[in-house]
């Protein structure tokens, strides 16, 4: 069932509907194979980008004009987490490791961890083992099957941050506060990926 969005002023410019799901986190399989999805989602504007934005507005300027509304929304929806572009462009810092064996390739060559949704590292950057190894050739820990990385919930960094809304916690579904796990797949490669059972679909509320 479609949700009603918030009204907002008559004489406020439009969003299109592709930009208008993107901000909703509710983006379709449709939607990633236009070439505007790429540039909604690494924030380009007119110059460097195949497709420019509709609205003329970068995805960051589209977050702050219409983000207050589309996270009052989703928080009526789905309390305890917070939709792909909150966590680009508002969430404070990136979720916090808990436990799990396992460094980022990026780690592994002296780097900073790279974040790349919902506050977590990129699914697919962890150090794999290599067939018939112990280890890296680095000595660092390798992705541990039987002991996956794992990361604080989104509730769990909201309680944290001390930055739920006005009786938000009070709504949680049972389990919020579970770490999420890095778990590999047999995909292409055999890189990880990353399941997010703290994230629920949703319909997208209307403009």
């Amino acid at each position: 069932m479609t949700k009603a969005r918030p009204r907002r002023d008559r004489n406020e410019p439009e969003i299109d509907e592709q930009s208008w799901r993107f901000l909703c986190d509710a983006v379709t399989n449709e939607d990633r194979a236009e070439w505007l999805h790429m540039t909604l989602e690494f924030n380009l504007g007119a110059i460097g980008s195949v497709v420019a934005p509709p609205t003329g507005k970068i995805t960051s300027e589209l977050w702050a004009q219409f983000g207050p509304d589309v996270l009052a929304w989703w928080i009526k929806e789905n309390p305890g987490t917070r939709p792909w572009c909150w966590w680009q462009f508002s969430a404070p810092e990136p979720r916090r490791r808990v436990g799990g064996v396992g460094v980022t390739n990026r780690e592994a060559c002296g780097g900073s961890v790279y974040v790349s949704d919902y506050g977590l590292p990129d699914p697919e950057g962890w150090m794999m083992k290599k067939p018939f190894l112990p280890q890296s050739e680095s000595g660092l820990p390798v992705f541990d099957r039987n002991d996956p990385p794992r990361f604080e919930s989104q509730a769990s960094y909201l309680k944290r941050l001390a930055i739920f809304e006005p009786g938000e916690e009070k709504r949680l579904k049972p389990g919020a506060f579970e770490p999420v796990q890095i778990v590999p797949s047999l995909r292409r490669h055999g890189t990880p990926r990353l399941e997010r059972p703290d994230l629920v679909l949703m319909s997208v509320p209307e403009r």
